[in-house]
């Protein structure tokens, strides 16, 4: 019997291009060596309309919620499941049957999470095992964006035992996958969810640095720009004082007789220019300090908002590092586990007996169908859900 595996994640704004890309291939990946690029045509998305750009189809859903307050820059605007089992489940159905297990699995979902905040359905199968990114905008039922009200700890502890349900009552032979034992480290024996999680994260990070460092060149330039406005200004003062100074002095003109009216009016009309060309200036040269004076405010308000948000940035940064250097550990502890020979077998004998402690419990839950067979049934319309 195979095991579903049911993984969930929450993604910010800052992550919706990479999803996208690594969910649309748009680019190709080149960490990724599971990918077989000449099959990802064979890829398709169930979602219908397909949704072309994550990032406006999720802002249009909030937009549509018309929250009261903005929604923070640092909040979970996208949550996704991966759906899967391992390659003997997928081997044994024809690709209609694939097809349609994972068909199943977004209704379902679909009804968990609300059809309208569903963003997209995309199946891989350019991958060595079959899998679904099932993507939506974390809404809950009375409006809110809440992704840690939707997902709490006894919501995914009962979405990973109805989903398999569901499938089985499709006619699906899979199981619930081990349950993790409370305080446990969570080990990912799953490669390939391994590597796709570690893929996100590094193309999370590189977008990272390529805006920090657009930030930072923004930021030199700004600063040249400043030294240049303050150069400018301290020029446009200085001629304003000398046009200041040069209206200021009075410039006697000598007095007029029959006999030298004419150089009089000449010297008179030349002062009179003058000082008209002295006005000009000066008024000019406010008016470009006035201009000066307003670019020099809003350079030094965009200094300090791209200050703020190279903060960000780099505090994000060392947490991406952190979370790399926390999944290498648990690669580098994987791999010694299943490098130690006693190791392998005592995990086969405990999956074998967790799959006999669930067959049991099934037969034992069939029985009680049996036993309540005469007992109205209520048609199963999926999971319900309501935040607590």
């Amino acid at each position: 019997m195979s095991y579903l595996v049911l993984h969930m994640d929450k993604f910010k704004r800052e992550s919706l291009r990479g999803i996208q890309s690594h969910n649309r291939r748009e680019r190709r990946s080149r960490s990724n060596l599971d990918i077989r690029h000449e099959k990802s045509r064979e890829n398709y998305d169930l979602h219908q309309p397909e949704v072309c750009d994550y990032a406006r189809a999720v802002q249009a859903r909030i937009e549509s919620l018309n929250l009261p307050k903005a929604v923070r820059k640092d909040a979970v605007v996208l949550c996704g499941l991966i759906v899967t089992s391992d390659l003997p489940f997928f081997a044994r159905l024809p690709p209609e049957e694939q097809r349609r297990f994972f068909e199943e699995s977004r209704d379902f979902l679909a009804r968990f999470v609300g059809q309208e905040n569903v963003i997209s359905a995309m199946i891989h199968m350019d991958e060595k095992t079959p899998h679904m990114h099932f993507l939506h905008v974390p809404v809950t039922p009375d409006g809110r964006l809440n992704a840690n009200a939707i997902y709490t700890r006894e919501s995914l502890r009962r979405l990973q035992s109805e989903l398999p349900e569901h499938l089985q009552k499709c006619g699906f032979h899979i199981e619930r996958g081990v349950e993790q034992k409370s305080g446990s480290k969570r080990i990912h024996l799953n490669t390939r969810e391994f590597k796709q999680e570690k893929e996100e994260r590094e193309r999370i990070a590189a977008d990272n640095v390529k805006v920090l460092r657009h930030a930072l060149d923004t930021l030199y330039a700004a600063n040249e720009l400043e030294e240049h406005l303050k150069g400018k200004i301290k020029e446009y003062e200085k001629q304003a004082r000398e046009a200041e100074r040069y209206l200021s002095r009075n410039e006697e003109l000598p007095e007029a007789t029959l006999f030298n009216f004419k150089t009089v009016l000449a010297q008179a009309r030349r002062v009179i220019e003058e000082q008209k060309k002295a006005l000009a200036e000066k008024a000019v040269l406010e008016g470009r300090k006035q201009i000066a004076d307003g670019l020099l405010v809003e350079r030094n308000r965009e200094l300090k908002e791209q200050a703020r948000r190279i903060d960000r940035l780099r505090r994000e940064l060392e947490e991406l590092k952190k979370q790399k250097d926390e999944t290498e550990e648990e690669s580098r502890t994987l791999k010694r586990f299943l490098e130690q020979p006693d190791e392998k077998p005592r995990f086969e004998q405990f999956l074998a007996v967790q799959q006999e402690e669930t067959r049991r419990a099934e037969m034992e839950r069939q029985n009680r169908l049996t036993s309540c067979r005469s007992a109205p049934t209520r048609k199963d319309d999926g999971p319900s859900f309501s935040p607590r």
